[in-house]
């Protein structure tokens, strides 16, 4: 039997985790508060997580970096081989110890939203998430997200600055995904696995970095790229495919896991 297992990372037309996210105003929020972290279950279901170039170096010890089939080759770490089943959040919500959490995952329930002359930054946040506080009152340990002069809190603060850093990188994300799509230089990846019980599976719907077009690169555009890093994005990329055993690794042990608690 063969199991085929998409990479999706996005969703038709909201952000990943995000269900309603709305601008934090004054006026609308200024008694709203945020709860403390109970964990990362907002993530089980997810079997790709957006990934900025920033993280390529880390990520790559925990996950396989590949590229999303869109109009910008999205790089993605892949946490699943099944669908809606992350295997790094444990039985209590928790990220795996030890393993890089993704900036994308910590910067939720707080998102930066363009401008409308596009020059900066609005913070957001996801009113669906459970740490949205409508009244900071109502719940003794959130934090609040405006003063009573209307000002950005500390916490609020932190949160725009995570979100300008985030924007920042993924500027960069973005041209070096478009740069790989103008080369050509992607191609349709698959990985083929067999599980303990015999039973054949493949990972699939993504892409990855073509080695032969990759060697091929014209000579001012290999130039080019190693003054932007981007050889050096490359390489990590192709580094992080030998992360595909630590994941079915780990999917054994999260099934060993099942089967010893049933």
């Amino acid at each position: 039997m063969t199991e085929n297992t998409q990479a999706n990372a996005v969703t038709p037309h909201l952000p990943l985790f995000y269900k309603n996210p709305v601008l934090l105003r004054f006026k609308d929020h200024r008694d709203a508060g945020l709860a403390p972290l109970a964990g990362f279950g907002f993530a089980r279901e997810a079997v790709a997580i957006p990934l900025c170039v920033g993280e390529f170096a880390i990520a790559l010890r925990h996950y396989p970096i590949v590229f999303a089939i869109d109009d910008n080759a999205s790089p993605i770490a892949l946490v699943a081989i099944k669908r809606d089943h992350n295997l790094f959040i444990e039985r209590d919500g928790s990220w795996r110890a030890g393993s890089y959490i993704p900036a994308y995952v910590r910067r939720y329930p707080f998102i930066g939203t363009e401008t409308p002359d596009k020059a900066g930054q609005l913070l957001s946040i996801d009113r669906a998430s459970g740490r949205f506080v409508g009244s900071s009152a109502d719940q003794h340990d959130a934090e609040r997200l405006f003063d009573e002069a209307g000002g950005p809190t500390a916490t609020a603060q932190s949160a725009m600055t995570f979100c300008q850093a985030y924007y920042d990188d993924s500027t960069n994300t973005v041209a070096f995904g478009q740069a790989l799509v103008a080369a050509k230089a992607l191609t349709p990846y698959h990985v083929d696995f067999r599980l303990p019980d015999g039973s054949r599976h493949q990972v699939n719907g993504f892409l990855a970095v073509d080695e032969k077009a990759f060697r091929a690169l014209p000579a001012e555009t290999v130039t080019d790229w190693n003054a932007r890093g981007w050889l050096d994005l490359v390489t990590l990329h192709l580094a992080s495919l030998q992360s595909f055993k630590g994941l079915f690794d780990l999917n054994a042990q999260r099934a060993n896991e099942r089967k010893a608690l049933a």
